[in-house]
């Protein structure tokens, strides 16, 4: 049968062509071309195919014909009539004709690729499934959602007897006024997975999956992972900071006669580990550099210098963060959060040296929300 339905096809093709242009379409290429259309390389493969033959075709419930395939194939042929209609149209109409013939009932999905029709058309209608496998994760932001997010980054596996979809995003809320803010953005990873029934193209439903999490960029990174981040410093050097923390310097500013100051020139200790100092690309004989007026900033803008001592492993960086600074407080502007994460920073890497004192303590719990013991 499978046979029969691909010569069927062919004929389909050339019949539609010789009755609208006097170039004549080969039967090769016809054939070729349905091979495509049901998403084989070649006619051959096409052939070959035992485990999910063509003549199931009536019973799939979702039919894919591959559109960049056949455009694929075409730029490939030799001797194609110049007239020839676009692959995307020759698709509708033999699908078209398999209807007619009561051969394809299914459900069939025409569209310039599979990846621009699940962004742009298939997901967005299911968003109501989306939003539901979401709802747990929904619930740990302040915000709702209400539009489908856009769908950039769509992928396609063809995984041997199923062909699987992965589409990845960031789904945006509209945030709560009224609720403390905890993020308002989910990452999200979508897998639609479409079991193979006929041919490489013919599938039974599908099945969706859905996967998210709340996004925490909002958060303060240190704050968030309890490390210290790359200092300034170590990247104008290319170090890391285990680099850096092996070498001894001093410093001297370059400033103006008005007191700007330009930069600063280091002049390394000549016992610093000579592996190091080979790194710091521009270091002179007399292992001097000059580096950036910012080289001792933080690396994050506003926030304070202090080194990052303290870290509470083995929980989520949203939990994490919350449990570091007590989170977001009703009524607190983001001057005031500012302020109080600063003094919270302070407080916390005295903890950590073991320099605190009892209203050390006391001020961090007042700070937190709670009153935890440190």
């Amino acid at each position: 049968m499978s046979t029969d339905l691909s010569k069927l096809c062919a004929d389909f093709l050339r019949n539609n062509h010789a009755s609208q242009s006097t170039e004549k379409l080969k039967a090769s290429h016809a054939r070729e071309l349905v091979a495509a259309f049901f998403g084989y390389k070649s006619h051959a493969a096409l052939m070959a195919e035992k485990t999910y033959p063509l003549d199931q075709l009536e019973e799939v419930d979702i039919f894919i014909p591959d559109v960049p395939l056949m455009d694929d194939r075409r730029s490939k042929f030799n001797g194609l009539p110049n007239d020839l209609t676009q692959s995307i149209d020759l698709v509708k109409f033999l699908a078209e004709k398999l209807a007619d013939e009561g051969l394809c009932a299914a459900n069939v999905w025409i569209y310039d690729t599979l990846e621009s029709y699940m962004a742009e058309v298939f997901l967005p209608d299911c968003q109501t499934l989306i939003d539901d496998q979401l709802s747990g994760a929904m619930a740990e932001t302040n915000a709702e959602f209400f539009d489908s997010p856009y769908y950039e980054n769509v992928q396609i596996e063809d995984r041997g007897d199923e062909l699987v979809v992965i589409a990845k995003t960031k789904y945006k809320g509209e945030p709560l006024e009224d609720k403390p803010f905890c993020g308002d953005t989910l990452d999200m990873v979508v897998q639609v997975t479409f079991p193979r029934m006929a041919g490489k193209r013919g599938f039974h439903e599908f099945e969706l999956e859905v996967g998210g999490s709340v996004n925490d960029d909002w958060a303060d990174p240190e704050l968030r992972y309890g490390i210290r981040s790359q200092s300034r410093l170590a990247m104008e050097l290319g170090l890391t900071n285990e680099d850096l923390d092996s070498l001894e310097w001093d410093t001297q500013e370059n400033r103006s006669n008005d007191g700007m100051l330009y930069d600063h020139v280091l002049t390394f200790n000549e016992n610093c580990p000579p592996e190091i100092l080979e790194k710091i690309e521009g270091l002179s004989d007399n292992l001097t550099i000059r580096v950036s007026a910012n080289a001792f900033d933080s690396p994050f803008p506003d926030e304070t210098d202090e080194s990052m001592h303290y870290e509470i492993p083995n929980i989520r960086p949203k939990d994490q963060w919350l449990e570091m600074t007590g989170g977001f407080q009703i009524g607190e502007s983001t001057e005031q959060l500012k302020t109080r994460l600063d003094e919270i920073h302070v407080i916390r890497n005295r903890i950590a040296e073991g320099k605190s004192t009892v209203n050390d303590i006391e001020r961090l719990s007042y700070l937190l929300g709670n009153d935890q013991d440190y």
